[in-house]
């Protein structure tokens, strides 16, 4: 797996260490990052990884499986960076500090149906970063779906059977997916729900 990992190359000395621990974590659980940051930015590739890389004619990011921004101290170039890997379905992880304002340009776009569930925007204390990452990581694992874990028994009417078989014929979605799926846009759109989500994390 390899993940971009954006930064403020002049931010504190604080923060540099941080990203210097969100660059470790990543590596740590097997990840080849790749980072905007100077001295940074050829962790875990070999030459010949980047000579393919570079012969193909593509950036650096299309080849990425998902991108990673620390935006404490926001940077310029990461509203193309956020732009290009949703163009590209990329899945991205745009972490702040606990206490800090995420841009409201990116809530926004996270309510997107069509890419909003690319994008995933959390504020991060010292004993969760660690944790943070590696759900990143499995959730570009698993397609950029969270795992289904809880079952759940449903009974429904025959008239329901009959609209799930028929919305699902010919796809590769089973009744359950279907079902998954509009719970999450649901999920998404009810703003009430969001508002209790968002007072959770500060």
């Amino acid at each position: 797996m390899r993940i971009y990992f954006a930064a403020d190359n002049l931010a504190q000395e604080k923060l540099q260490t941080r990203f210097s621990r969100i660059i470790d974590v990543l590596s740590r659980a097997g990840v080849l990052v790749m980072s905007n940051l100077a001295n940074k930015n050829l962790t875990g590739f070999s030459g010949a990884d980047l000579e393919k890389i570079n012969q193909s004619g593509e950036t650096m990011l299309s080849k990425m499986d998902g991108l990673v921004v620390e935006g404490t101290q926001p940077i310029a170039e990461s509203g193309y960076l956020i732009a290009f890997a949703l163009t590209h379905r990329k899945p991205i992880l745009y972490i702040v500090e606990k206490g800090r304002t995420i841009d409201p340009n990116l809530v926004h776009l996270k309510k997107d149906k069509s890419i909003g569930h690319l994008l995933a925007l959390e504020h991060y204390t010292e004993s969760g970063l660690d944790e943070l990452l590696v759900n990143f990581i499995q959730t570009i694992e698993r397609g950029g779906r969270e795992l289904p874990k809880i079952k759940f028994t449903l009974r429904v009417t025959s008239r329901i059977e009959r609209y799930l078989h028929w919305k699902t014929h010919n796809t590769k979605l089973t009744k359950a997916d279907f079902l998954r799926e509009m719970i999450e846009e649901m999920i998404e759109n009810d703003t009430e729900y969001q508002r209790y989500v968002q007072k959770l994390k500060e």
